[in-house]
């Protein structure tokens, strides 16, 4: 039965070794809160012009280890605190970035980490109850894509998850902004932000008759997940969505 659940769901954290864009989640008892959140819809041509526009892979890709590697060995240390400190300069002259070319809306941290709060929690209920609106909503085109292959190999269950508030805060980790006009104010950019989400969830799944097949409804998982988010900065009308999720370096390690 285990292993059944493992291989519909790409929920289990093993899953990031293999498939870091791979999903995690399943079916919140409340409706989106898509009004919280600010999606709005595009049309098919609106839509066809931010494809070409907003699959730039994933380059806010640098997450902190766990745990800081020990001072005995010297070389790893320090290469480790060269690169964090490395990251912390590029992420606040990425933070200036998006605040000097948003012309429309002006970033501020304390807001976006709760909006992309919503909008994982969001995406997680909509791929719990096989909303594919939802998910292209707030997932960008290589997301929702994987997200949607995998909702075609569900067959006859029912998916429940839910969210039980967060281990630790949602964090910052990496930022990255890039555009077409270098520091110009005006022209093409997109930014992007890394979020370490460590949360309490619980799934389960069940048949057609409603008999559990999978999980536990009552039994509470800590997940931990390094979650990208990506926004054209120039577009009035974008909001910040799932672009993918990135393994975490002791994972890449592993693998």
């Amino acid at each position: 039965m285990t292993s059944v659940l493992r291989s519909q769901t790409g929920f289990l954290v093993s899953s990031l070794q293999k498939q870091p864009l791979a999903t995690t989640r399943f079916v919140f008892n409340q409706l989106p809160r898509a009004s919280f959140v600010g999606i709005r819809a595009y049309s098919s041509q609106q839509q066809g012009k931010q494809i070409l526009l907003r699959d730039h892979g994933v380059f806010a890709n640098y997450v902190p280890p766990e745990q800081a590697p020990s001072i005995t060995d010297f070389q790893k240390w320090r290469l480790t605190k060269w690169r964090n400190m490395k990251n912390s300069v590029q992420n606040m002259m990425s933070v200036g970035l998006i605040k000097y070319k948003s012309q429309f809306e002006k970033w501020n941290s304390g807001k976006f980490l709760n909006e992309a709060e919503e909008t994982y929690k969001d995406m997680n209920d909509a791929f719990a109850r096989g909303d594919r609106t939802v998910l292209e909503e707030v997932c960008l085109d290589s997301m929702y894509s994987n997200l949607k292959n995998q909702l075609k190999n569900r067959h006859n269950v029912r998916w429940e998850w839910n969210f039980h508030g967060n281990v630790e805060q949602p964090k910052i980790v990496c930022v990255r902004c890039v555009g077409t006009t270098g520091v110009s104010k005006h022209g093409f950019a997109v930014g992007q932000v890394t979020v370490r989400m460590f949360t309490k969830q619980t799934m389960a799944v069940f048949d057609k008759k409603n008999k559990l097949i999978g999980g536990d409804p009552n039994k509470v998982h800590n997940i931990l997940e390094y979650v990208v988010f990506q926004k054209t900065i120039s577009d009035p009308e974008d909001i910040w969505r799932v672009y993918g999720k990135i393994a975490a370096p002791e994972k890449l390690v592993q693998q």
